[in-house]
């Protein structure tokens, strides 16, 4: 299938959805904070496991995006660990069909005090001195995003709003924030590298989607 005709169906699947729309959510809330030893587990495999899997085979999501307008992978990394089931490889412009978990991890339990289901969790990791660059991932009707932030850094996350005015903030070790994508964002670091854990779930599978509405 032409890879132009997956990115701009992505594109227009990524606006319309069920959910509340992007203005009608807060640009950044935090949640909860994360049990020390689910931090910790997750950048135990980090440490452990040093790929990138944008635009490989098992993340085929990434392949339906033009994501080097985004990520300059030199300094910057996602590891899956929520793929599509076992043996569905390829380009797919879904992400409600990554639901298989790769590892039984400590984050699950904890997440279900939070979502009934949750998609695409991966985790990142930013190199210092490095920017993702202005972006929109999808409308806030179609799919919400969180973040954990999984080590002490100085990056800092800058929204744009309608009106141009910027809005930024900086999260600490531990932190699990809700993130509105919808709108137009950018992550800048400082001197420290950065760690997050990234999913995505469905507005109707938070269970305390009410505290977002602005």
């Amino acid at each position: 299938m032409d890879k132009k005709y997956l990115i701009e169906t992505t594109r227009r699947q990524r606006v319309r959805g069920t959910g509340p729309k992007r203005h009608e959510l807060k640009f950044f809330k935090k949640l909860g904070v994360v049990p020390t030893e689910v931090v910790d587990e997750l950048n135990e495999i980090l440490d452990a496991e040093p790929q990138n899997d944008i635009g490989g085979d098992v993340y085929g999501i990434s392949q339906a995006i033009d994501y080097k307008q985004v990520f300059d992978t030199s300094g910057y990394r996602q590891l899956l660990v929520q793929t599509k089931p076992p043996g569905e490889v390829g380009v797919d412009v879904n992400e409600y069909n990554y639901t298989h978990w790769t590892k039984d991890i400590k984050v699950k339990k904890y997440l279900e005090s939070y979502f009934r289901n949750i998609y695409r969790f991966r985790m990142s990791e930013m190199s210092n001195a490095h920017q993702l660059n202005w972006h929109i991932d999808s409308c806030t009707s179609y799919m919400c995003r969180a973040q954990i932030c999984l080590n002490e850094n100085d990056s800092v996350f800058e929204f744009r709003g309608r009106d141009g005015v910027i809005h930024s903030f900086q999260m600490k070790v531990g932190e699990l924030w809700f993130i509105n994508t919808g709108w137009n964002h950018r992550v800048v670091t400082g001197e420290i590298p950065r760690r997050v854990a990234i999913f995505g779930y469905h507005f109707s599978d938070s269970l305390i989607g009410d505290t977002l509405y602005v």
